[in-house]
Order: C-alpha cells, then structure tokens, then sequence
C-alpha cells in the first residue's frame, strides 16, 4: 500500500508545476560522484539522511555501475532524484532515459522559481534603483486552472499595474470584474500579440514557449523572466534579456544542513527538495512563501542563456 501511495504522489508531482502539495510523501535520493573505497565492488554506497538517501557514485565508474543505480532506485522507492552539478548533463540524461517508465522526478528549481518570482523581479528593480509601486508588470501564461488570483495578488498589491495576457480569456475577466466591482482595483487583461506586450518593460512567462512568445511582439529592450520552461527569446531586433534561473543565499544553518549531503549540489534544487518534503500536505501557496521568507532565503544572482546575468547587464 505504501507504495502504492508513493507512486501516485510522484505522478501528481508531475502534472503542474503549480500543483505541487496534494502529494502524500516524498523519498529523496541525492546523486554525486565521489572517490569510494576500492573495496566497494558495487562503484557506490548509499548512506542515510532525513529519512531520505545520499547515493555516492564512484569518480571511476563505469556502465553498469549506471544500471545498478537504477535498480537502487526502484528498490528504496525513491520518487524525487537530486542530482550533484557534475551529473547534471549526459549522465543524468541517461539515468532518467533508464527509468523512462518508472514514475521519478527530478528536480530542476523550477518550483522555486514560481514561488520566488516576486523577489526575482524585486532583484532586478532592486539593481536599476527602482521602484515596484511605480512600475508595470506584464504575466503571461496560457490556459491553466491554477492560475487564479492567490497566483496574481502578490504583483496586484505591489505594482503600478498588473497586465494579465492569455488566451484564457473568460476566466481572467471574470477576475477583472470582480476586482474592480468589489476593490476597486484595476487590471488589464488581453491577448492581443501585437499590442499587449509593445511597452512591456518587465515580463513574466509562466509557461509559454519559445515557439509560443515568438508570436508576441515584444518591446525589444524587455526583461523576460521564464518560469516554467527555459526561454531564448532572440527575435531579430530584441536586445532584451531571458532570465531562466537564479540562486539563492541561505542561513548557515541550512548550509550546514546541505553539506551533510554534499559539497557540489545547486543550493536552489537543495532547498527546493526540503521545502517539497516540509509542506507536501499544504496546498496554500501563501503559506509557502512565508516559509521561505521565514528560512531566510534570498535571490544571490540570476541566470540567463549565457550564465549569471552582471548589474551592469541590467541596468543598460
């Protein structure tokens, strides 16, 4: 039965990157590399950590060492792989390739991204000295049900003006009027490609496409913030900037924590494991966010196509 359950929050886990929490448990399972006793005929040992598992692969492994990883895997029952930054490519292509039918996800920030989006744009007005109630933010996204107004009301309540663009129309007017009938607060909401993002100075993409956003014209001097796919957004005359990840400060606390596990892993997919497995029976995003804050975790640097994004590249 348990693993019964186990298989169905890691298939619910993955239909939405915004519908993390009606998950039962998780079983975490962290990959790196490492030099093992030679004793080890196996070319890795698992070791125990928070009820979850590090899985230490030898420097010098070799192909069925990958095979025997997978079977560990589906023996532990582990739902949720982490992968150190130096397997983070061919190697962890391969492994996933190997339990194409086995219900394993694996993390990639991209969850808290979405729910650090607020102060990733804070970041970026934070180094050109502005100000949120000043400025306009622009969110788009195509048709998803989790998309409602506790996804919204964070930009609603900071900024200027919060332009709403998608294709899912009725719903978010719906919103609209509601808004102003019982608030008196207003959003613009569109999906017009030629106009709705010609002025657009700070972009939120929640879950478009590249092929998708190249339908817009888009102002070409926009800061575009891909949350849930990685995006290049290059049409000819943009001179913009794609941030597609960030990273994160954290208390020493934490710190010490991660190092329990290892010494080469990203600290954004780290922290996104034990926030996953902290809160996998909430469902109430707010209270999400205000563990975060509570943890005292901050924006340190932001990605783009080519790797951290500098000040000077956002202040241009």
């Amino acid at each position: 039965m348990i693993v019964i359950f186990k298989k169905i929050a890691s298939y619910i886990l993955r239909q939405d990157v915004f519908n993390l929490y009606e998950v039962i448990f998780l079983v975490v399972g962290y990959i790196k590399t490492e030099r093992l006793d030679r004793k080890i005929f196996s070319k890795l040992e698992i070791r125990n950590f928070d009820d979850n598992y590090v899985i230490a692969i030898d420097k010098n492994y070799k192909t069925k060492t990958k095979k025997r990883l997978v079977r560990y895997i589906k023996k532990l029952n582990i739902d949720t792989l982490v992968f150190s930054k130096e397997l983070d490519g061919e190697f962890k292509e391969e492994i996933c390739n190997m339990l194409l039918n086995y219900n394993v996800d694996i993390l990639n920030g991209k969850r808290l991204m979405n729910f650090m989006k607020l102060e990733i744009v804070k970041y970026v007005l934070d180094k050109q000295n502005k100000n949120m109630k000043n400025e306009d933010i622009y969110i788009i996204f195509k048709k998803n049900e989790k998309m409602d107004f506790e996804n919204l009301k964070e930009f609603i309540e900071n900024f200027r003006m919060t332009n709403i663009v998608t294709n899912d129309l009725n719903r978010m007017k719906n919103i609209q009027e509601n808004l102003l009938e019982n608030d008196g607060i207003l959003i613009s909401v569109s999906n017009n490609k030629k106009k709705a993002l010609k002025r657009a100075k700070y972009i939120l993409n929640i879950n478009l496409t590249k092929e998708e956003l190249s339908k817009y014209y888009i102002n070409r001097n926009a800061i575009i913030i891909n949350i849930k796919e990685n995006v290049k957004y290059d049409i000819l005359n943009f001179d913009g900037i794609n941030i597609n990840y960030f990273g994160i400060k954290c208390p020493d606390e934490l710190i010490e924590k991660f190092e329990q596990i290892g010494e080469n892993f990203d600290f954004v997919k780290l922290y996104e494991s034990i926030l996953l497995m902290e809160n996998v029976n909430k469902i109430n995003n707010e209270k999400i966010i205000e563990k975060i804050k509570k943890d005292e975790i901050t924006i340190s640097e932001i990605l783009g196509n080519n790797g951290k994004i500098l000040d000077e590249e956002l202040c241009t």
